[in-house]
């Protein structure tokens, strides 16, 4: 059983389950349980309280039992990549060279291979590279690289970042990864400070960039070891604005996944390194990214405050000159942000009264992020739509809810986008666990079904196990 969760399995053999008793008591097809055990999905987490109550456990030890040491990246290359020593420029070209050959190379089914990387073995390499970070970088000796080359180079950049906002850059992900295998080659020789600076800010872009398309992709695991080489290549263009992006790109991919606490860290780090004097852009992202975090695990007056110091941060913010990799940020992506945790908290909340509070100032941020998208952010104008219908759920008009749902299909038909696939199964989960006897649910499930075959063939069965599910 390599990379396997052997202890979820042994769990669930002391309390005399078989995998298929244990779907059934879940809701779910045994082929999930199956998925959960070997490593290849997550539990959805409205599943989890169900789940730790059957295996007779804690949420900590289900977590514990979901991160258990086999687990551990069983590729060759993490064995370097995970240890963030003290890399030389050289090496970290190396190591960045060698991934992006790999994922070039690879057949898709390989790459979904690639394990999550959850708790300390996640969070150890980030720390390292924070004290790294905070040191010195030495200089190198100089060889000359022309100023046109590396204006090229910025300019494939901010085309490689026009197609991810257009909701298609995941099917050129690719030619990303082409252009930073090339780059990495760069990296082998000496440059003057200047240029290697220059240098490592691109390939640190671009590896970010390769991550957030992976992530886009369904391809969670490439998605976090270009992280972590994006994270190396920021110390040594002495850019912790950056890292600490990465860094809340990296907690977003954690929290997807349902690993809040690690989402809670890597932020609490990113906010740590950045400067205090001109950073409010990147301060308000993950401030916002915070107050998610805060609400799902129901600590509801600390994600209010992030969530309103998001806002405040944001006020300052617009002054500041946005760097290329932070293009996105606007008073739509703020509202956006604020919104999904109010949304969070409107869902988790069993008073009423403040469910009902929660759910009105999340339609505020909601509409306002609707209406003050930015043409050419197509993704993110359907993840408005699908905001704005869990909106509608968490103020129980489901026949509003579902309309809003079908008009983020109907605009998700011409992209290709796992994160917008799954925000949809995500709220036809909600939807179906809510109002499980309602005439809206099954032309719904119908038209995402056949949404899904197209552009995500691998979530049609996440839409089937999210119909049968009663758990939250």
């Amino acid at each position: 059983m390599t990379a396997k969760r052997r202890a979820l399995a042994q769990r669930r053999k002391a309390v005399s389950h078989t995998q298929e008793e244990l779907a059934a008591l879940l809701g779910v097809e045994r082929s999930t349980v199956v998925r959960w055990e070997t490593g290849e999905t997550e539990p959805q987490p409205w599943c989890r309280p169900k789940l730790a109550k059957i295996l007779a456990v804690s949420l900590d030890t289900l977590h514990e039992l979901l991160t258990a040491p086999d687990e551990l990246p069983s590729q060759p290359s993490d064995k370097l990549l995970l240890s963030m020593g003290d890399f030389s420029s050289v090496q970290i070209g190396t190591l960045m060279e060698r991934f992006a050959a790999m994922d070039i190379g690879s057949r898709r089914k390989v790459l979904q291979e690639l394990t999550i990387i959850s708790g300390t073995i996640l969070l150890q390499p980030v720390r390292r590279w924070l004290a790294q970070s905070l040191a010195a970088v030495p200089l190198v000796s100089p060889k000359s690289v022309s100023s046109d080359a590396l204006d090229a180079l910025e300019r494939a950049v901010t085309l490689f970042r026009r197609w991810d906002s257009s909701g298609v850059g995941g099917l050129r992900r690719k030619a990303v990864v082409g252009q930073l295998n090339a780059v990495a080659e760069t990296l082998h020789e000496p440059h003057s400070p200047a240029v290697s600076q220059r240098l490592f800010q691109i390939t640190a872009e671009l590896a970010d960039m390769a991550g957030w398309m992976a992530f886009d992709q369904g391809l969670p695991g490439v998605a976090q070891r270009y992280y972590l080489l994006g994270l190396s290549a920021c110390r040594e263009a002495r850019s912790p604005v950056l890292g600490a992006g990465i860094l809340g790109r990296m907690a977003r991919l954690s929290m997807k996944y349902g690993h809040y606490e690690d989402g809670l860290d890597l932020v609490h780090t990113a906010l740590y390194i950045l400067p205090h004097h001109d950073s409010a852009l990147a301060r308000t992202e993950l401030l916002g990214v915070e107050s998610r975090a805060h609400a799902h695990l129901g600590s509801h007056a600390q994600a209010t405050r992030a969530a309103d110091t998001c806002v405040e941060v944001w006020r300052d913010a617009q002054a500041e000159a946005a760097p290329g990799w932070l293009h996105y940020m606007s008073q739509a992506e703020v509202d956006s942000l604020a919104a999904q945790a109010y949304i969070e908290l409107a869902f988790r909340t069993e008073d009423s009264d403040r469910a009902i509070a929660h759910a009105e100032r999340a339609e505020r941020h909601a509409l306002s992020a609707r209406e003050s998208r930015a043409p050419g952010y197509d993704r993110s104008r359907i993840l408005d739509e699908i905001r704005l219908a869990n909106v509608r759920l968490a103020q129980h008009d489901v026949a509003e809810s579902v309309t809003v749902a079908q008009a983020a299909l109907e605009l998700a038909a011409p992209t290709s986008s796992a994160l917008v696939c799954d925000r949809l199964v995500q709220f036809h989960g909600e939807l179906t666990a809510r109002y499980p006897d309602t005439v809206h649910v099954i032309p719904f499930r119908e038209q995402l079904h056949e949404y899904a075959k197209q552009a995500a063939p691998n979530k049609e069965r996440d839409v089937v196990a999210t119909s049968r599910r009663r758990c939250r």
